[in-house]
């Protein structure tokens, strides 16, 4: 080999160690990221569980149904959570989909922008979310067609935990 095509295989070693290198800068940044998450994201993260309970309520694919009617076929609904947050002050965050990756749940959750009220989405929206040092509460809002239910939760932190204090019923219809 000539003088050329080692100084090509040396400059192309260089830069593949030195891209393998950043990488791990690139993944230790993005550590560093989800440690500092906001604080309002991580209460969402960890109260999702507890801020979307009792979905089956809304679920008429669970009803029993008069014989005549056997043989329509209703589908499990799918929930939308709304992707923009209200704190207080009218001050607004976006929900992004690693947020809700705790979620767990026998019903699909999609985010989306608008409730569009199609009748087989159960929409869900987070509102007045306050958030001190160790307590905070958010309004959630729950509707599939005509039918809603609001309600208030109440979270103290204990041990760097959101903890459920009360739930706090706002109205239905």
């Amino acid at each position: 080999m000539n003088n050329k095509h080692k100084t090509i295989l040396l400059s192309l070693l260089f830069l593949i160690i030195y891209s393998c290198g950043n990488n791990s800068d690139i993944k230790r940044n993005f550590k560093n990221q989800e440690n500092t998450r906001k604080p309002e994201k991580e209460f969402i993260s960890q109260t999702i569980n507890i801020l979307l309970d009792s979905l089956e309520a809304f679920d008429m694919s669970t009803l029993p149904r008069l014989e005549k009617f056997k043989d329509i076929k209703i589908e499990p609904f799918t929930i939308g959570l709304l992707d923009t947050v209200t704190k207080e002050y009218n001050e607004k965050f976006k929900l992004h989909q690693t947020d809700i990756i705790k979620f767990k749940s026998n019903y699909a959750i999609k985010l989306v922008k608008v409730n569009n009220y199609d009748s087989n989405i159960l929409f869900i929206k987070f509102s007045n979310l306050t958030l001190g040092n160790n307590n905070a509460s958010i309004v959630v809002k729950k509707n599939i067609g005509v039918a809603m239910l609001k309600e208030q939760f109440y979270f103290i932190k204990r041990n760097n935990i959101w903890v459920l204090e009360k739930k706090k019923f706002l109205g239905m219809g």
